[in-house]
């Protein structure tokens, strides 16, 4: 067994049935608990976002960390991932993704929430918080478990949020270079060369300039994908009630494949529904905590709503543009032999023709370029928890050591073309792995997360 394979193994072990049904029972657990306030207030997390940070303590201003965990969270799995999950699992898959999402949105809030609770102000107005700090916490093996979560985070780092990032601008770059007739390989080349040099530009002045690059970006990224998705939909107006009607009835029976192929099962789509849900959205990963305990904030249950309207315009709105877009043009059942961008790019040529390309090239460029920034934050959190933190080595030294790590890989993944399943099946690995223990840390301060919501939402402060 070669490393590779060995990878798509340890892959199937960690996203097998147990982990989904730690995820789905954290999420029903706190879905009940909070009397699936996600739900219930949405509105008020969607007018939450006009807060500008006044009264509040913390080191970025409310909207430019969020637009910088959007960067993060909306990524190439809102077009690749689910794309895979379409191929894969059929069109019942997005129906799973869905209920991934709405059950996200609880897990993300609390974890948001814990995030801001844990923190630690120092005198002179800097953050010290992040996922592991709320770990940590947990009784008897809470630092143990702050400990396996930060390696495990840093190290996924290097998959979900570089080398698959740096991976899919280069495959962005590639279909916009096909498209004009220019040479592929070269153009990988440039797209890893251009984003070495823009990722260190931005990441070497941290957190804060990772969230002003972010505050510009996002919006107009995401404006960009929903526009061009919106357009086919209308296009293909006609297939609208045919993929509906197959999206909720293969959610819970099998459904065939064309050319001869054994087809989709139901558990298949409800794997890689939450599966993919997860790589996009990352609720319950513990990534976004990251980033959310530096947010300048009044009271912790309000960096909760910013978690819940992440998580639905993440998966209730981006991925599903790209997986109606899928099933209404009816290429995952007409090109069976496609996966991941490469089905999406299908959709699209369908739609946009010689212009798909560019729209789509654009979107996956800038989904993966703003991943690849925020995710750097994550890993450096995590990096110096471990070695600082933890071990009490000097944490200046250790900065500039990740920060210089970080741009390394930029350049070999996004020429390495044929290591784009193993990229991806190593960042799935890292992600369940990394789930694992702030899971346990989510399920036992629930109460604490979801009793802050609530009292924020009962001060009338949004």
């Amino acid at each position: 067994m070669d490393v590779i394979e060995l990878i798509r193994y340890i892959d199937g072990l960690v996203w097998g049935l147990p982990a989904i049904m730690i995820l789905v029972g954290t999420g029903v657990a706190i879905a009940i608990l909070g009397g699936f306030f996600q739900v219930r207030y949405l509105g008020k997390a969607f007018k939450n976002l006009l807060y500008k940070g006044t009264g509040g303590k913390g080191e970025v201003k409310p909207f430019a960390l969020f637009a910088a965990v959007m960067g993060a969270t909306v990524g190439v799995g809102n077009i690749a991932g689910v794309s895979t999950a379409v191929h894969l699992g059929g069109a019942g898959a997005l129906f799973w993704m869905w209920v991934c999402a709405i059950l996200g949105m609880g897990t993300k809030a609390v974890e948001a929430t814990l995030a801001a609770w844990s923190r630690r102000i120092t005198p002179d107005g800097r953050v010290e918080g992040g996922t592991p700090y709320y770990i940590r916490l947990v009784p008897v093996i809470g630092p143990a478990l702050a400990v396996v979560f930060s390696v495990f985070t840093f190290i996924a780092a290097y998959g979900i949020g570089n080398t698959v990032q740096a991976n899919n601008v280069a495959l962005g770059v590639e279909y916009i270079a096909k498209g004009y007739g220019w040479d592929p390989g070269l153009a990988r080349l440039v797209a890893g060369v251009l984003m070495f040099v823009f990722t260190a530009l931005v990441v070497l002045g941290g957190i804060r300039r990772i969230a002003d690059v972010s505050n510009y970006l996002v919006p107009f990224m995401a404006f960009w994908y929903i526009a061009a998705s919106l357009i086919i939909w209308v296009k293909y107006a006609g297939n609208f009630p045919l993929a509906i009607k197959e999206i909720f009835t293969y959610a819970f029976t099998p459904q065939a494949a064309a050319g001869g192929l054994a087809g989709w099962m139901v558990y298949s789509a409800i794997r890689y529904g939450f599966a993919r849900g997860l790589f996009s959205n990352e609720a319950g990963l513990g990534s976004a905590p990251n980033a959310y305990a530096y947010m300048t904030v009044d009271h912790p249950g309000r960096v909760g709503l910013y978690g819940v309207f992440e998580v639905f315009m993440d998966t209730i709105v981006i991925c599903t543009m790209t997986g109606i877009v899928d099933v209404v043009t009816r290429v995952y059942i007409e090109r069976p032999d496609l996966s991941g961008a490469a089905l999406a790019m299908e959709a699209f040529y369908r739609a946009y023709g010689g212009w798909a390309p560019f729209i789509l090239g654009i979107a996956l460029a800038l989904f993966a370029y703003t991943t690849l920034l925020t995710w750097e934050w994550y890993g450096e959190v995590n990096w110096l928890y471990f070695w600082s933190k933890t071990l009490g080595l000097p944490e200046k030294p250790l900065m500039w050591i990740w920060r210089v790590m970080w741009v390394i890989p930029i350049i070999p993944a996004a020429v390495s073309a044929e290591l784009f399943e193993a990229f991806w099946d190593f960042a799935d690995t890292m992600n369940g792995l990394m789930a694992i223990p702030n899971l346990i840390a989510v399920a036992y301060f629930a109460p604490v997360g979801i009793g802050l919501i609530k009292d924020f939402l009962k001060s009338g402060k949004v």
